[in-house]
């Protein structure tokens, strides 16, 4: 049996709090334990964005009522949630790239910090994509995915995949 349960990032800008991916309903005691061991707590999330809206990933969206949710418009996300796109900017440092393939509206954030950190949701799942150069098994096109794979790469350091821990990917480079 497979956890198919989300990696959960939270960056600490000097804006605010901000949540990539929120886990996977069945998680949500697993996430609200982990925030207990930090010094922050649910209303202290200003923004969530999703990588995309499979719910392995938004599953514990509504866990932070006081937050913004962000998404991609081809994501068809619920009223009330900020469209997001190519560059938008999140916070000091924090950008949107678009990285198609597992989706069509899946997204990376970029953390530009004393490294530059990609949280990529499903567009590099786990490491061993990046290790065989594989597109994510789920994907609605092949070519994209690679192309968003190679693209992450490009510009990430430290790769924070959508299911496993982050791992360096300066090797690449």
């Amino acid at each position: 049996m497979v956890d198919a349960s989300s990696t959960v990032t939270v960056i600490r800008s000097s804006e605010g709090i901000v949540v990539v991916d929120t886990g996977s309903p069945a998680k949500r005691g697993s996430l609200i334990a982990a925030l207990a061991m930090t010094p922050l707590s649910v209303e202290d999330v200003d923004v969530i964005v999703n990588t995309h809206l499979h719910i392995d990933h938004c599953g514990g969206n509504d866990l932070f009522p006081e937050a913004v949710v962000k998404a991609h418009a081809l994501e068809d996300p619920p009223i009330g949630t900020l469209k997001v796109k190519e560059g938008t900017r999140i916070a000091e440092g924090v950008v949107i790239m678009e990285t198609p393939g597992h989706t069509l509206g899946s997204i990376t954030v970029l953390v530009d910090s004393d490294r530059s950190y990609a949280i990529c949701g499903d567009a590099l799942p786990t490491k061993a994509n990046f290790d065989t150069g594989s597109p994510p098994a789920i994907h609605v096109d092949r070519r994209l995915a690679l192309e968003s794979m190679e693209r992450i790469l490009a510009w990430a350091d430290v790769v924070m995949p959508g299911h496993g821990p982050p791992f360096d990917a300066m090797r690449k480079k």
